[in-house]
């Protein structure tokens, strides 16, 4: 399984946080972090599981969200 983070720098911190829970969850997990300066197509905020949108934002939103999307893709 394949997580990709893509953030605006502001989130730096919350990409952090979010890739070190979805570690703790799925240790064999990869996960990816881009940061970028700007918005991308408009979002700051975007979380993919290989290569599908499960999250895009100009906030962030929380890891137990995330996991939880992940979970019901899985």
């Amino acid at each position: 399984m394949l997580v990709t983070i893509i953030y605006n720098t502001d989130f730096r911190v919350q990409a952090d946080t979010l890739k070190a829970d979805i570690l703790q969850e799925w240790p064999d997990c990869r996960v990816n972090k881009m940061g970028v300066k700007h918005s991308l197509s408009g979002a700051k905020y975007q979380i993919q599981l290989d290569g599908n949108i499960l999250y895009r934002g100009d906030t962030t939103t929380d890891s137990t969200t995330i996991i939880n999307s992940i979970k019901e893709r899985l």
